[in-house]
């Protein structure tokens, strides 16, 4: 779908700019008939604009096909601008608007070799809460923010990072490599991970993963309540879909695209 025009756009700009979009939004290339017949424009405006477009490197021909991807140069700008996005800012709007919906503390975090670090909290209104955990690090097997971001690692191998150095927190901690893969092939099918009192006992947590626009797993956005508050029937009906939600809407700022 092609955006709306601006009074004060200038034509060609604008579809040089649908060009590109376009060409992002397909896996592959794209021929000069195909771009033209999707935005309604000439073969020779087409021509003249992908030209240009190549010319500085926003696109590459394939010299065998004459089909069109993007460039390099339009990567390089994606990057700088990747870069300079603060996962810590770029999550609290998405965070505060998932804390009013569910009424509870809601949580971002990142790995750091086989821990979790909790980086910033948007706390629940209700007097009774969780201890804040910001700063803290914890055992990534132990949490539901670290078995989501685990489950989506590349050359992840539950046996090299953790052997045997599994510490039981409380009760219900996963202490054992078969038993964590278990869990992580559970959240990879859900997309959701749960601590049922793992980490801290009478308290539970619900999280889904944060990925960018390679498709890599960057961090992990949770739901934190005392249980006296929320079931497991609760986490898996009513909050997890929420908390997947606001995981791919912080995704999609660092340029993840759902093929789903």
């Amino acid at each position: 779908m092609r955006r709306d025009k601006s009074e004060y756009s200038v034509q060609a700009v604008d579809n040089a700019l649908d060009i590109l979009e376009f060409l992002g939004d397909v896996d592959g290339e794209l021929s000069v008939t195909e771009i033209s017949a999707r935005l309604n424009l000439t073969k020779s405006n087409v021509n003249k604009l992908l030209a240009t477009l190549e010319y500085f490197g926003y696109v590459d021909v394939n010299k065998y096909t004459g089909n069109y991807k993007l460039g390099v140069k339009t990567f390089q700008i994606s990057q700088a601008y990747f870069n300079k996005l603060n996962i810590i800012d770029s999550s609290v709007k998405i965070m505060t608007e998932l804390r009013d919906k569910v009424g509870e503390s809601v949580y971002i975090s990142v790995l750091r070799g086989s821990n979790v670090v909790y980086l910033n909290v948007v706390e629940t209104l209700k007097s009774v809460r969780v201890r804040p955990r910001i700063g803290n690090v914890g055992p990534a097997y132990a949490t539901a923010t670290g078995k989501a971001q685990l489950a989506f690692l590349e050359d992840f191998s539950p046996e090299k990072v953790f052997k045997d150095n599994f510490v039981k927190l409380t009760k219900n901690t996963i202490d054992n490599v078969e038993s964590l893969k278990e869990h992580l092939d559970n959240v990879r099918q859900t997309g959701f991970a749960l601590d049922l009192e793992e980490y801290e006992e009478g308290v539970v947590c619900v999280a889904a993963p944060v990925f960018n626009f390679m498709k890599k797993v960057i961090a992990g956005i949770s739901i934190s309540a005392p249980i006296m508050r929320m079931s497991e029937e609760k986490l898996v009906k009513d909050v997890a879909p929420l908390v997947k939600n606001a995981a791919k809407q912080l995704s999609f700022k660092f340029g993840y695209k759902d093929k789903k």
